[in-house]
C-alpha cells in the first residue's frame, strides 16, 4: 500500500498533464521496485495518465485498469448504455468514456449543471461532509436516466452517497471491481 499526496495531482487536473504523469510515474517506480503481485491505481482520474505513461514503466506487473474492468463488467452483464457519474474533470475530458465507448458501451455524461453540482458535492465529500442531501441528488439524478442499464461510480467518493438502496439502476463500482479482478 503507498499513500500518496493527491493535492498536486488534483489541483492540476485538466491544467498539467506533463506535471500530473510524472508525480505518477514516480509513485509507481517506486511500487514497482517493491515487486508487488499487482497494483491497483484506486483514484479513477489517474488511469487517464496511467495510461500516458505506463509503456515507459515497461513492467510486467499487471495493474488492474478501473476503466477496462469496467468495460468488461459492463459487456458480461450485457450493460450497454451506462451513466458516468465522476469528477467534473473526468466527465468532461472524455478519458473514461472514449475507453468505454470503444469497447461498444454508449456513455452518458451529465448535463452542465449538475456536473457543477455534482462537483460541489464532491468537494464536500472530499471534507468527509456527506449529507442526506447530497444522497437525495443523486438518487433523483439517476432516476432522470433509468432508461439506462448501469451507473458508474466513475468517482472513489460516490460509494458515500451512492447505494444500491437510492439507485435504481445497477452500479459498477470500478475500486471494487479492481480489488476483485486483484
Amino acid at each position: 500500500l503507498k499513500s500518496v499526496d493527491y493535492h498536486d495531482i488534483m489541483v492540476n487536473y485538466g491544467i498539467n498533464h506533463e506535471l500530473v504523469s510524472q508525480i505518477l510515474e514516480k509513485e509507481l517506480r517506486e511500487l514497482i521496485a517493491l515487486r508487488p503481485d499487482c497494483i491497483i491505481i484506486c483514484c479513477n482520474s489517474l488511469h487517464k495518465y496511467y495510461d500516458m505513461i505506463k509503456s515507459k514503466l515497461a513492467s510486467k506487473i499487471p495493474v488492474m485498469h478501473a476503466i477496462e474492468l469496467v468495460a468488461d463488467h459492463l459487456n458480461t452483464n450485457n450493460q450497454k448504455k451506462a451513466l458516468l457519474l465522476a469528477t467534473k474533470f473526468t466527465m468532461e475530458d472524455g478519458f473514461f468514456s472514449k475507453i468505454l465507448e470503444g469497447k461498444g458501451i454508449q456513455v452518458t455524461v451529465p448535463q452542465s449543471h449538475e456536473r457543477n453540482k455534482m462537483q460541489e458535492i464532491h468537494a464536500e465529500l472530499m471534507h468527509n461532509v456527506v449529507t442526506p442531501e447530497s444522497r437525495d441528488y443523486f438518487s433523483h439524478l439517476i432516476t432522470t436516466h433509468k432508461d439506462l442499464d448501469a451507473v458508474i461510480l466513475g468517482c472513489t467518493e460516490y460509494p458515500l452517497v451512492v447505494s444500491h438502496e437510492n439507485s435504481i439502476l445497477p452500479i459498477v463500482d470500478p475500486v471494487y471491481l479492481q480489488a476483485i479482478a486483484a
